[in-house]
């Protein structure tokens, strides 16, 4: 009797195996093949109606939903017991093993007379006993689940995985004929790379057509790849056997071509190829692209290690050196033949991830390994063209930054984990600064839009954790973004990128053709600007924030765990916004998005009868003084050609109010608050173009002229209706489009003759009304509104970033 103690499964095998006979026997009864046997484990055919017997197949056939989940029921029971049945098994077996390591030990034991070392290898193996009955609760556990879930395509896949349905495990796929179920392992894969090869190789018409028509190849690759996908979303990983296909399938492919192996080179044989169509020379890329991109996804399983090793080579940067330093004649054409031997794979690489799939994402190692590879190599000379270009740059950047923990990396340097990223050895010594800075100042051919994914995710989905990515991960990733912002040596290489760009700025007689010289990236690269310009509108309240201004509290920049928000000091913030600033239509968007809440504020204000609060207003005059501020610096910059600093502010500000416009009619916003978002964006921010003039006005420069006047007027009104009342006899008063009332600011615009005696009759006036709250006249109240607003925008001024020396 061995001395091991273990506990007993309870579990009667024998019961087990009768019952899944019950169900073997019941699916036979189904498909009219009672006489038969092993009708799920070896299956008579490989359609559904091959399945079943001739005297009920037109039965079968007409009710083909309900006869086909009744034999998916039978199966799924059946390969739940075998599991069951297995697991027991295993278990027993495993106990014989221990039972048996046990009086192997003891026999062997040095001092078997002493008690104390007995004991021991009598508790170490009861350990390895009690170890082996807690793997067997994981799997019944395992068991219980598949058969609470059902017969679904990812139980049936588990299930043959297991070998639990027989040798193939196909019998799901069979009697449903959808390829959900259809289970994969490296022998598919092979028979789709042979038939992949003979297409593209020899023009073989069953191979194309099998290609073109059969479910069971392409749309099987294309299958494999959605269940990556699902994976992903869910935080699952993929069986086993599909790893497998999918590793033997570029496997194969990669040694097509004996005399050239290596997957990169079969892909400029299936471009060159002139045995397909296009259509199918597409469908071929596009099916392999998405399936490397999930290869290697080390959260699903896969991972960089598994792609083919002349992808991975690519990564692998040569040490080229410094073309200024060598020798042309010698040496020029030596430097030539190593960029490329490395470039032209790697363009190979690009268009090949190009034809991947909208949506479809790589790993984390894969995508970062990627953008550091670009990075390492984006400045360096080059002189064949199209070995690679930028748009072959461009494109692997656009595919690597769809995945975020990548982008997370290059932004922090560090995973979502916290773990410092090793960039390949070839890479240099990579840091975020030097990242962005290379990307960010690049001439891109599509703007920066590429680029802009790198960024883009941290203002979407804000409040939802998304695949990993918290609120406080897009915090984080902002704040370190911003740190480089802050930096002085980063702001001179984004505000003066060394590029000169031409512009007609004007209309009519008064355009003209503007060389801006040394321009900023956000104008350089216009669709990265308008990305930031999504994040700030994302951002807004954390942008507004009054602290970390000259003379208020300081503010602790990164993620507050208290505040639940992150926290942006005021130097970054006026660097990014500066950026956006850079490009006309992402300026005048964020300016009259801005505007539009400046309004909002003051509809509020002017709205409220409660106890008088002034933090909002606070709030919106700091987000406009840091828009103004942006615009302001931005502007001054260009300020080296006559008038062009007032040009652009003028164009930014012009355009802000067409902004508003598509805002309030998307938004049935009252014309009360569309008058106060003009006001903040153009009537009175709009500054003479002379030589001298480079300075923003703020709000303390209005009180010289009627726009200050209007607006306390049109506040009034919108909280007087009596006042209201008496502007209509006045025919100061018009209607929006959904009828309600307001008070133009510019007394132009109201009828009647002499308007401005009436305008100051009526502003007169509001020194003896009593605002709402009845704290003071409406003229107090506005005044008080006004002085906090502008005394918090005041303090962007002595906010700085770098500026260019004059």
């Amino acid at each position: 009797m061995s001395a091991l103690s273990y506990t007993e499964c309870e579990i009667d095998r024998g019961v087990v195996a009768s019952a899944r006979s019950t169900f073997e026997e019941l699916h036979a009864t189904i498909s009219g093949r009672s006489g038969e046997y092993n009708t799920i484990t070896q299956p008579v055919g490989f359609e559904f109606t091959d399945l079943v017997g001739e005297g009920l197949r037109s039965a079968a056939e007409e009710n083909h939903s309900s006869w086909s989940s009744s034999m998916m029921a039978c199966t799924h029971a059946y390969g739940v017991l075998d599991k069951i049945s297995t697991d027991v098994q295993w278990y027993e077996d495993r106990i014989e093993e221990i039972k048996g390591n046990l009086s192997t030990a003891l026999g062997n034991a040095s001092e078997p007379d002493n008690l104390t070392i007995v004991q021991q290898i009598v508790d170490s193996h009861n350990l390895d006993a009690e170890r082996a009955w807690r793997d067997l609760e994981t799997r019944c556990d395992e068991s219980e689940e598949l058969l609470r879930g059902g017969p679904t395509p990812e139980n049936i896949r588990a299930l043959a995985e297991g070998g639990h349905l027989g040798e193939y495990g196909l019998i799901g796929f069979y009697t449903t004929n959808d390829l959900n179920y259809f289970y994969v392992d490296e022998s598919q894969a092979e028979t789709i790379a042979i038939h992949i090869r003979d297409a593209v190789l020899h023009g073989y018409d069953g191979s194309i057509e099998a290609l073109e028509d059969h479910p069971e190849f392409l749309a099987l690759i294309g299958n494999v790849v959605a269940r990556a996908q699902t994976a992903q979303q869910n935080g699952d990983e993929l069986l086993d056997g599909e790893i497998e296909f999918l590793e033997t399938l570029f496997g194969d492919l990669g040694a097509v071509d004996s005399d050239d192996p290596g997957f990169l080179a079969f892909m400029d044989q299936v471009n060159s190829s002139e045995h397909i169509s296009d259509s199918l020379r597409g469908d071929i890329s596009r099916n392999l692209a998405n399936s490397m991109l999930v290869l290697s996804d080390e959260n699903i399983g896969g991972g960089m290690d598994r792609l083919p090793q002349d992808v991975v080579d690519v990564m692998d940067v040569p040490d080229f050196p410094d073309v200024n330093s060598i020798n042309h004649d010698s040496e020029l054409s030596g430097f030539m033949d190593a960029y490329s031997d490395w470039g032209q794979p790697f363009t190979t690489l690009s268009n090949f991830l190009d034809s991947a799939g909208p949506g479809i994402q790589g790993g984390t190692e894969f995508s970062t390994t990627l953008m550091g590879t670009v990075a390492a190599t984006l400045d360096v000379p080059y002189f064949a063209a199209g070995e690679p270009g930028d748009e072959h740059f461009q494109n692997v950047i656009d595919v690597a930054s769809r995945n975020d923990e990548a982008n997370y990396i290059i932004l922090t340097g560090e995973d979502f984990e916290g773990n410092e990223f090793q960039h390949h050895e070839s890479h240099g010594d990579l840091t975020p600064e030097k990242i962005l800075e290379t990307f960010y100042t690049h001439n891109w051919p599509d703007d920066g839009a590429a680029v802009s994914g790198i960024t883009d995710w941290i203002g979407q989905s804000r409040g939802v954790d998304v695949g990993g990515v918290t609120d406080e991960i897009r915090g984080t990733a902002l704040a370190s973004l911003m740190a480089t912002m802050e930096d002085p040596a980063f702001q001179e290489a984004i505000f003066a990128t060394g590029h000169n760009l031409e512009e007609i700025v004007g209309e009519g007689d008064s355009e003209e053709e503007v060389l801006w010289m040394d321009v900023s990236a956000g104008y350089l690269n216009g669709e990265l600007a308008d990305g930031f310009g999504d994040i700030f509108i994302s951002y807004m309240d954390e942008f507004s924030d009054s602290d970390g201004l000259p003379g208020n509290k300081d503010v602790s920049h990164g993620w507050n765990d208290e505040l639940d928000r992150v926290e942006l000091s005021a130097e970054s913030r006026l660097a990014f916004t500066q950026f956006i600033m850079g490009d006309p239509d992402a300026a005048a968007r964020v300016y009259g998005e801005v505007s539009m809440h400046t309004a909002e504020r003051m509809e509020d204000y002017a709205n409220s009868s409660g106890e008088r609060d002034h933090t909002p207003t606070v709030l919106a005059g700091s987000l406009q003084g840091l828009v103004d501020n942006a615009l302001m610096n931005e502007s001054a910059i260009r300020s080296d050609v006559h008038n062009d600093a007032a040009a652009y502010h003028n164009k930014v500000t012009g355009a802000a109010v067409d902004v508003i416009g598509g805002l309030a009619g998307d938004g049935n916003v009252s014309g009360f608050v569309v008058e106060m978002a003009k006001f903040a964006a153009k009537e009175s921010l709009s500054i003479p173009e002379n030589p001298e003039g480079t300075r923003v006005p703020v709000i303390e420069d209005w009180a010289h002229d009627e726009k200050l006047m209007g607006f306390a007027i049109s506040a009034a009104a919108n909280a007087d209706p009596d006042l209201m009342d008496e502007l209509v006899e006045a025919g100061a008063v018009q209607e929006d489009d959904g009828g309600s009332r307001y008070v133009p600011l510019d007394h132009a615009q109201w009828e009647g003759k002499n308007t401005d005696g009436t305008f100051q009759t009526v502003f007169d006036s509001l020194d003896e009304r009593p605002w709402l709250d009845g704290e003071g006249s409406m003229a107090n109240a506005v005044h008080n509104y006004l002085s906090a607003f502008d005394r918090t925008g005041d303090k962007w001024e002595s906010v700085s970033v770098w500026r260019p020396e004059n």
